[in-house]
């Protein structure tokens, strides 16, 4: 009844917690297909151990051709009427597909999407798409979910996440993009297979439960690429293909102006690598505010801290006098560098940057810390920084 999909790659340490997760579905009418792209580190072996004890595992042994790739093989593959994706290092709870088959067929909808759980380290944190729970029909999708399908009033706002494994998809709905999107896309490529998806959808269904456990490591949230032309090639590739599908959808709801905003959010923690000439500017893109020299504390530790304290610590754009984060501890025994931010008055720096893309999330922080220290040397991303003409340029969206 239903394929699920698992694209596999050097994941050995969090495989078997994961495809135990799915074979002790309550829902048994499962296709399970392992593909393994090209995988070194021993998970080929875990694949077919696991493909000997359980007969509803099929698994499909490939060169490395990337995430994408992995997918549509094993989509290719399947016979589900309905299809499922959980990512190789991530966990599923036992009652998920049951939990979402029945809600879909309840519904008569094409897509049932899910909350999840994001789990870094020993911290597991409830996530929920920004749009109430229940159905939405053509209508409601056109009037309502449309309008803030990828990103909300603030930047950056989630509103539908748009990862696949948070969703069961009929395949009807799901088949003909996932086979579209570009092979080269290796930052976005849930995205431009979900979003023309539910443009295409005449209805969903979300669950405002959490089922499934997405695990945050330091690997996955700063990921490696192989030159810095390719990762722009790479990311140009996403925004002009899609904006071409897009564009065949404006009669149902234009949604180019949310794709730029949320290509503009991946690529600015990225921005060290992507920003053409990032290195000459003056100031600490996007803290307008913030002087090339200065010496900083920098406050965040999720992907964008991540990325900016790497890029600091190489090239001394600024000093970074310490790099603080709340969830110091757990971090800390994931291999950062971080500490507790009560250390910041024993500090000397001329500012305090808050390395968060998240708009609700640094509001609160800036609002926090303007009650212990000087306002005036605190500082947030500058969004006027981010979408002008001179920024998609730099970033190789725009010509000139």
């Amino acid at each position: 009844m239903i394929s699920v999909i698992v694209p596999i790659y050097n994941v050995k340490d969090y495989l078997i917690p994961c495809i135990e997760s799915i074979i002790n579905q309550i829902f048994t009418d499962l296709e399970i297909i392992l593909v393994d792209d090209g995988s070194t580190d021993g998970c080929s072996e875990i694949c077919d151990k696991y493909q000997e004890i359980d007969s509803r595992i099929l698994v499909i042994h490939k060169e490395n051709e990337g995430l994408v790739s992995a997918r549509k093989a094993g989509l290719k593959a399947a016979h589900g009427s309905y299809i499922a994706y959980v990512d190789g290092d991530d966990w599923i709870e036992p009652i998920m597909y049951e939990h979402m088959y029945q809600e879909l067929c309840r519904q008569d909808a094409d897509i049932v999407m899910c909350g999840r759980y994001e789990d870094t380290g020993k911290i597991s944190r409830e996530v929920f798409h920004g749009i109430p729970e229940g159905r939405y029909g053509k209508e409601e999708l056109i009037n309502y979910v449309y309008p803030q399908m990828i990103v909300g009033d603030d930047f950056f706002e989630w509103m539908i996440f748009p990862g696949l494994w948070d969703k069961l998809f009929r395949r009807k709905c799901v088949e003909m993009f996932q086979y579209m999107v570009d092979n080269r896309i290796t930052m976005g490529e849930d995205a431009a297979c979900t979003y023309p998806c539910l443009l295409n959808a005449d209805s969903i269904y979300i669950i405002h439960q959490c089922l499934y456990h997405y695990r945050q490591t330091t690997s996955s949230m700063v990921k490696k690429v192989q030159s810095n032309e390719i990762e722009r090639e790479r990311f140009c590739v996403l925004y002009q293909s899609m904006n071409k599908c897009f564009e065949r959808y404006t009669g149902i709801f234009d949604v180019r102006e949310q794709w730029k905003k949320y290509v503009l959010f991946l690529m600015l923690p990225r921005a060290d690598t992507l920003y053409k000439d990032f290195e000459n500017l003056e100031y600490l893109f996007p803290f307008y505010q913030v002087k090339k020299g200065s010496s900083i504390i920098l406050y965040g530790a999720g992907t964008y801290g991540q990325r900016l304290y790497q890029y600091l610590k190489k090239s001394r754009f600024c000093s970074v006098s310490a790099w603080v984060d709340r969830n110091y501890i757990q971090l800390s025994e994931m291999g950062l560098e971080v500490v507790n931010p009560l250390v910041i008055p024993q500090k000397k720096c001329n500012v305090i940057v808050i390395a968060n893309t998240y708009k609700k999330s640094r509001t609160l922080l800036y609002q926090e810390l303007c009650e212990k220290y000087p306002e005036k040397r605190i500082y947030t991303i500058d969004e006027k920084c981010i979408f002008t003409q001179e920024t998609m340029r730099a970033f190789g969206l725009m010509e000139g």
